[in-house]
């Protein structure tokens, strides 16, 4: 007797979705991440203050919702957190080693409950949307700043709140984003298609050496996706990348060029304004405490004459091994592996995606101390919610037919969803756009 399709897929539970609250949530989180450092309430920067008020809206929109598995990211991320408690007891500086606790358990947080609140494809795409409507405060900031003429030394630009190299750093990680959804989904597509050729200029216009190396590595995705998408995709990346070009011969001008040569000159002299004697004074504070570190927070303290001068490590390893001792750095590190080889899960275009954002946070990291900042966060709450790709081979053939090609190309015409939630081996229509 064959057995039908519906029939296996009746015996199966169905999938588990999640509120609409919740996903909205997400969404919400990863719209304001990118321009939180532009509003500061008191010390903090505005999510701060709105991670425990989404945090009781989570509770309340999915209380009935069975948790998601944990993914081996997230593992290693609480395990990291339980370390960092305990190297606070070791620390030389009380004051900050509390503020970074509390700061290391938001972060947490903001991570989990996207986690959790997504849970198919649909609602992943719309996540990422929102984080690239937030990185347009940002660049409207910079617009702001070059029309009044506000800039800082050797003619860099900056939107208000943000550090000329961070803006940079962070405005790079939404260029692979921003291209992904203009191929893949249909809502505000020129919006999408707009922001690589304003982040471009954004980029050049901040004069940030590292910057310009995220920027290169944010733009090869394009390339490395083309094989993957149509012609008239591939058209409009070519379109976009004039586009780009253009804009930037527009903007010459108000480029400091200059500084941004120097790259190489500043690497063989090994100077990089200052970086290189920070790293070498981390590396001696290290081998004085090299298991529980110095306490959260402490860097600054640790490597300063004076104890107060507020010193930052440009190195976002450099930092942890520092802080949290070499068990920290292990656990830190371990974090970013279990993404790596999460990748393995997804699909060829969804593949690249992730790998590239992975990139261009590496990148940054090496000038930047990213280890407690809201993006690098984000970025890992990205990769690990990330439905991984429906495979057939783990369902038996039915009829004494492989139903990998015919059932691909059905739910494509149909607008299915080929990356169904967890719990559920057969994809479902979520009527992605």
């Amino acid at each position: 007797m064959p057995i039908h399709a519906a029939a296996f897929r009746a015996t199966n539970p169905p999938a588990i979705t999640s509120s609409r609250a919740a996903v909205w949530l997400a969404v919400l989180i990863a719209f304001c991440v990118p321009w939180g450092d532009m509003i500061v309430i008191g010390d903090n920067p505005f999510t701060r203050w709105l991670t425990p008020l989404l945090a009781a809206v989570w509770v309340v929109a999915t209380w009935k919702t069975p948790s998601r598995r944990f993914h081996a990211a997230l593992i290693f991320m609480t395990i990291f957190i339980l370390w960092v408690l305990l190297s606070a007891f070791t620390s030389v500086d009380l004051d900050r080693t509390y503020r970074r606790v509390l700061s290391y358990l938001q972060l947490f947080l903001v991570t989990l409950l996207v986690f959790q609140c997504v849970r198919n494809r649909r609602d992943w795409l719309r996540v990422l949307q929102g984080f690239i409507l937030g990185l347009w405060p940002p660049v409207l900031g910079l617009v702001y700043n070059l029309h009044m003429g506000i800039f800082m030394g050797d003619g860099r630009y900056t939107a208000p709140g943000f550090d000329p190299n961070d803006l940079a750093a962070t405005l790079s990680l939404g260029i692979p984003v921003a291209w992904y959804l203009l191929v893949n989904s249909r809502r505000v597509r020129w919006l999408n298609g707009l922001y690589v050729p304003c982040a471009t200029i954004a980029v050049l216009l901040t004069a940030s050496r590292g910057g310009l190396v995220t920027l290169g590595i944010g733009m090869l995705f394009p390339l490395w996706s083309i094989a993957r998408i149509s012609w008239t995709a591939r058209m409009g990346g070519v379109l976009l990348l004039a586009a780009s070009g253009l804009a930037v011969s527009n903007f010459r001008d108000e480029i400091s060029v200059n500084r941004l040569a120097t790259i190489w000159s500043q690497l063989m002299t090994r100077d990089l304004n200052g970086r290189f004697d920070v790293w070498v004074r981390g590396s001696q504070v290290f081998l004085e405490s090299p298991v529980l570190g110095v306490g959260p927070g402490a860097f600054s303290s640790a490597i300063s004459s004076d104890g107060g001068t507020r010193i930052a490590a440009h190195n976002t390893f450099l930092e942890v091994v520092v802080e949290h001792g070499a068990v920290g750095l292990a656990l830190f590190v371990g974090i970013v592996a279990a993404l790596a080889l999460g990748l393995h899960k997804q699909a060829v275009l969804e593949k690249r995606l992730l790998a590239t954002l992975l990139a261009i946070w590496f990148a940054a990291c090496q000038a930047l101390s990213w280890e407690n900042r809201e993006i690098t966060w984000a970025v890992w709450a990205f990769c690990a919610c990330c439905p991984p790709m429906w495979r057939l081979s783990q369902i038996r053939e039915l009829n004494g037919k492989p139903l990998l090609r015919l059932h691909a190309r059905r739910s494509r015409a149909r607008g299915c969803d080929l990356f169904p939630h967890m719990s559920s081996p057969f994809p479902g229509c979520t009527g992605a756009s």
